[in-house]
């Protein structure tokens, strides 16, 4: 009797906790008026908070982990430990010892998965099918449990965080980052390596790197520091159960964050000048102004309204100021360090050789218009203005993509309340005149870092991690008082009221229509039009392409192509600013056929965006000034180029030798030559004949989109004689013809591009090649990275040239020849074409599944729907099902297709390699003849392009 009464008092005490838990009052998360998804905040026992997002209309699961600590903690003597502890979680835990496990789950179900250490914290995303999310949840959580960290994959992932190292130390923006801490104070722990390599990552006489990644672990990755998001298609409810059942055991070690005492900079070391030599020809020049921490004011947000009123672009505006007088070709302003103690905002100016050599007024002009803004700038209309396009932009926010929401939810929880994790980049509070001015006032010349990157600069020291040659100076007394009192330019105001703010966010009345139909159409000229029933947004996609004979006949004619765009948007400057501004964005572009437009964002004012742009193709500023500086652009982003990461420059090459495009030496070679003239006598011959063919899809009613597209025509074809444009075709590579191409790089690592390609543009090849990759990434990753550290850029890649299907396989090594690295690719393909024969049916499924769920994955925004149409357009498919022809015959691919794709992937190779300053002279020499000639000459028997690939021999 008395256990009955106990059982039935303790029931009565149960849901009386349960009645009390339902009674308390949750913070709500603000939410659009147009997002669909339900959100819920809580807390764990273990202190872990926890997001929960249900969409039930997902097609990916997505979650992301924050962890409230990053480089700022590393110890002294164990610089980028954080950095390799993110490394090590991957590879094993308690539950799940295989280190390629987790791996291995994700991507065999559709999904992907990353991480980064950031200086203040650490975050691990994922997405995945969404029926998988339980199994995917369990083995993630057993990261923030009971991860492994094996001692034989301690010491060989301290051999990947060099391979990072390594593979970056000729990137220049990776060179300035740490050649600019050299100025901070060293206490303060901003100014230390972040990234780790094998010396700093090496076990010592004191201490054991393992010993020391297990302490760090058990300090600071508690629960109490974490943040959990995760978007499932379950309901709040069901997502609640899993996460408590898979992340309860998550220990709460009650940890402190790290906080940092010292400050950023040390006394009386400003103002200073800082100069850095950089490797690619360029000329920046930052005005950096430390200031105190912003965070608390996160509603009125001081940084971000400087920042917008100094970087606009617009008519009187710092950049067309510097533009005109043929200083600056760019600017931006922006908070370059967000940290708890400090802050930091930056202006970045991207300067002309004039500038170079007048740097010192290019400043005065900066601080000319600071002093401006003292006078006119902290204005509430502007505020209200920049609430007002705030507030629009949250109201009519996209979906996000699930991983992206997952990352900025699981962050955003250590920055705002919970109401406002959706809305907190958005919100703008009230006006503060006072707050804004106490941060302005900051922005002084005695507060001043100059700092100024490019070749030839006086530098006398040199920073030992990335060889970075730089140079610390006092600024004398006369320059500081030129810019305390700098002249007043009339030419310079702060920005008014923007005419492309939309007013009118009706939604027209869609027709039951699913694929875009012919709207309108003339000789050469049509146009293709689908309303929006899905989206609900007072948006709308009008793309146009011109596909010209002369577009890239040659060399020449794609830096013409080049040019031109680039003059008219140039010109159009100030009003495509204004534009972006309000949300409504001009991507004009020039391509193999032709030239395009991409105009997106609130229909309202895009009509009269178009007629400006339209007005400008038919009639371009063609300025000599304007045209020079232009030219050297092109000429300096070409030349830097070449500078790229071998991985990246040997894909450049691919493409080059298989596709009717031109190297950048091609293009090198004749750039110097052309003149003004040339672009004035070419531009017409690009605009006429032509093809065009345009796109409207959105908020636009009929009669607006054949309006809009009666309008391109009649500037841009005014005589009506069309031309019918021919398919862009690809090299076919003969068979069983093992083909090299060679190309000579200045960085250390070297690298290996075996591209496997198709025999024909059919979908059946195309879906099994997609199919063989799914099924060989994970393995060729784990195997050439994880196991045999060859490197830290390794990947198997679908790759398609346009209808040609195929697979490139890719490897940037510090420490290993192409010869061997093509050794290895061939053992691994002859490794999986076995398991291709052996593998269970229910294994091969679950691949098939996988690759399903990529083709088939949900638009969740306008512009992915209208990007997907517009590929159709292109290849010329007006059914506009190519998805579902793909989803149909991979569901029939039987194990013989595959294994009979595989072998024709292997008929046809070609290998793209570059050996690097690490690899014996003796080797690379050796080995340097390659197919150049042969493959010159299959691209002029196939394109008829003529002119040989640099170094040929030709």
């Amino acid at each position: 009797m008395q256990s009955l009464f106990r059982f039935q008092f303790s029931k009565a005490l149960m849901l009386l906790a349960m009645l009390l838990l339902s009674l308390t009052v949750q913070a709500e998360i603000i939410q659009s008026t147009l997002d669909t998804r339900s959100y819920r905040q809580f807390e764990l026992d273990n202190g872990l908070n926890v997001i929960l997002v249900s969409d039930p209309d997902a097609d990916k699961a997505a979650v992301s982990m924050n962890v409230g600590v990053g480089s700022n903690a590393n110890p002294s003597d164990r610089p980028g430990l954080a950095h390799f502890l993110e490394h090590m979680l991957f590879l094993g835990t308690e539950k799940y010892p295989e280190a390629g496990s987790y791996q291995s789950f994700i991507s065999s179900h559709g999904g992907s998965h990353n991480a980064f250490t950031a200086y203040e914290n650490t975050n691990y995303f994922f997405s995945v099918e969404a029926s998988v999310l339980p199994g995917a949840l369990d083995r993630f959580a057993q990261f923030f449990i009971a991860p492994l960290f094996s001692p034989e994959y301690v010491d060989r992932e301290r051999h990947a965080v060099e391979s990072e190292f390594q593979a970056k130390r000729r990137d220049d923006s990776r060179r300035s980052f740490e050649a600019s801490k050299q100025v901070l104070n060293p206490e303060h722990h901003y100014s230390r390596f972040a990234v780790g390599n094998l010396k700093t990552l090496s076990n010592t006489s004191d201490s054991e790197i393992r010993d020391a990644l297990i302490r760090f672990y058990e300090r600071y990755y508690s629960a109490n520091l974490m943040t959990l998001a995760v978007l499932g298609t379950e309901s709040l409810d069901t997502l609640e159960q899993q996460v408590r059942k898979d992340f309860a055991a998550v220990p709460n070690r009650n940890a402190k964050p790290f906080v940092d005492t010292a400050p950023l900079f040390e006394a009386d070391r400003l103002p200073a000048q800082l100069n850095i030599e950089t490797l690619r020809d360029t000329r920046q020049l930052s005005l950096s102004f430390p200031m105190p921490s912003y965070r608390e004011y996160w509603q009125q947000k001081p940084l971000y309204y400087l920042s917008s009123l100094i970087g606009y672009e617009g008519k009187g505006s710092l950049l067309s100021y510097l533009k005109q007088a043929g200083l600056a070709r760019g600017l931006s302003a922006y908070p370059a360090l967000d940290l708890p103690d400090s802050a930091m905002l930056r202006i970045q100016v991207d300067l002309t050789e004039q500038g170079r050599e007048q740097i010192d007024h290019v400043t005065a002009s900066i601080f000319s218009f600071i002093e401006l803004l003292r006078r006119d700038g902290i204005d509430p209309e502007l505020y209200r203005e920049e609430q007002q396009l705030a507030e629009v932009q949250f109201r009519f926010r996209d979906k996000l993509d699930p991983t992206h929401l997952v990352m900025q939810l699981s962050q955003a929880a250590g920055r705002y309340p919970t109401e406002y994790l959706l809305k907190g980049d958005y919100h703008l509070g009230e006006f503060d005149a006072e707050l804004i001015s106490r941060y302005l006032d900051r922005m002084t010349p005695d507060n001043l870092l100059l700092t100024l990157e490019g070749k030839g600069l006086k530098t006398e020291q040199i920073e030992p991690l990335y060889n970075t040659a730089y140079g610390i100076d006092t600024i004398a007394t006369d320059r500081l008082q030129r810019w305390r009192e700098p002249a007043v330019l009339d030419q310079l105001q702060v920005r008014g009221r923007n005419p492309f703010i939309a007013s009118d966010f009706s939604l027209i009345d869609s027709a039951n229509q699913t694929i875009p139909q012919e709207a309108w159409s003339e000789p050469g000229a049509r146009l293709w039009y689908l309303p929006d029933s899905d989206f609900e947004r007072p948006r709308a996609d009008f793309y146009f392409t011109l596909l010209s004979p002369v577009a890239n006949q040659g060399p020449e004619q794609a830096l013409l192509a080049s040019l031109y765009t680039r003059m008219v948007e140039d010109q159009l400057n100030e009003t495509l600013y204004d534009a972006s501004l309000a949300g409504l964005s001009a991507n004009l572009y020039p391509h193999q056929r032709g030239i395009s437009l991409r105009l997106s964002g609130f229909n309202d004012k895009q009509a009269l965006l178009l007629e400006k742009i339209l007005q400008a193709l038919r009639q371009p500023s063609l300025e000599q000034a304007r045209f020079d500086r232009i030219k050297r652009q092109l000429h300096e982003q070409l030349n830097n180029s070449l500078k790229d990461k071998p991985y990246n420059l040997a894909f450049d090459q691919l493409y080059t030798r298989l596709m009717r495009s031109w190297s950048t030496e091609q293009k090198l070679a004749k750039l110097e030559s052309l003149s003004l003239s040339d672009l004035e006598k070419f531009y017409p011959l690009l605009l006429q004949p032509a093809e065009l063919s345009l796109l409207a899809h959105g908020n636009l009613s009929r009669d607006q989109a054949i309006e809009m597209a009666r309008s391109v025509r009649k500037q841009l074809q005014p005589n009506n004689s069309p031309w019918q444009a021919v398919p862009v075709e690809v090299v076919l590579l003969p068979k069983n013809e093992f083909l090299i191409g060679n190309l000579e790089t200045e960085h250390h690592d070297s690298t290996a591009l075996l591209y496997l390609q198709g025999p024909d543009e059919s979908l059946k090849t195309r879906a099994a090649t997609a199919l063989i990759n799914e099924i060989i990434s994970t393995p060729f990753y784990t195997s050439l990275r994880t196991e045999k550290q060859f490197g830290y850029i390794v990947s198997s890649q679908f790759m398609p040239l346009r209808e040609r299907a195929g697979v490139a396989l890719v490897v940037q090594s510090p420490n290993t020849d192409p010869i061997r690295l093509h050794g290895e690719y061939k053992l691994f393909l002859q490794q999986m074409l076995e398991q291709l024969i052996t593998m269970p049916q229910e294994e091969l499924d679950r691949y098939r599944q996988s690759l399903l769920s990529r083709i088939n994955q949900q638009d969740n925004d306008l512009r992915t729907r209208s990007d997907r149409l517009w590929r159709e357009i292109d290849r010329g498919n007006h059914d506009f099902d190519t998805r579902e022809q793909l989803s149909e015959i991979t569901r029939e691919l039987s194990r013989a297709d595959l294994l009979q794709t595989m072998e024709q992937l292997l008929q046809r190779q070609l290998l793209i390699r570059s050996f690097g300053s690490s690899v014996e002279h003796e080797i690379s020499s050796e080995a340097m003849q390659d197919s150049a000639e042969r493959l010159d000459t299959l691209k002029q028997e196939q394109l008829g392009a003529t002119l040989p690939y640099p170094g040929s021999g030709s």
